[in-house]
């Protein structure tokens, strides 16, 4: 067995399985041995992977050990990630087709559409996200009559305010 992810084996918890994922050279045997201590006592599980046979079922494992050895190079080098780490992310994500920080998915279309190689610009109006109202958008009439609203309402206030502090002048006086 070689690249056993992850690196350092996570104490077993109730309730929380430890995944671990490696890569196996050659013909498969011999046993794997799980050892431990439960609430019952000793614990040992013995595997014969002689007679474990390949599935291509089980082809989404292959991705599921990139990942987490992405994970794993990613979180460690949190913030100062060495170039090697770097080198050895990239390559992962594009021996594997996954996103990482150092690589992204481009789309390529084989076909040409446009011969003549003419462009032209269109305005495309998106969708707003669900929750969100058209007065997010900016400049809507909504927007400047609710402000003219307001504005009325506030100039009404004010002078409705004023012959009201005049009188009550006038009586204190």
């Amino acid at each position: 067995m070689y690249d056993v992810e992850p690196g350092s084996f996570p104490d077993l918890l109730a309730q929380r399985p430890v995944v671990l994922f490696g890569k196996w050279r050659g013909s498969p045997s011999g046993t794997i041995e799980l050892t431990g201590k439960s609430g019952r006592g000793d614990y040992v599980s013995r595997l014969d992977v002689s007679t474990v046979q390949a599935d291509e079922g089980n082809r989404a494992l292959r991705y599921l050990w990139a990942r987490t050895r992405i994970a794993e190079l990613s979180d460690y080098g949190f913030g100062n990630v060495s170039d090697a780490s770097v080198k050895e992310i990239t390559e992962l994500g594009l021996k594997y087709n996954l996103l990482t920080k150092y690589t992204s998915f481009i789309a390529v279309r084989e076909k040409v559409v446009n011969p003549n190689g003419s462009a032209e610009d269109v305005n495309q109006p998106l969708p707003l996200p669900v929750g969100v109202s058209d007065l997010a958008v900016g400049s809507e009439p909504e927007i400047l009559w609710l402000l003219v609203i307001c504005m009325i309402i506030a100039i009404a206030a004010i002078y409705r305010k004023r012959p009201f502090t005049r009188l009550r002048a006038s009586w204190t006086a």
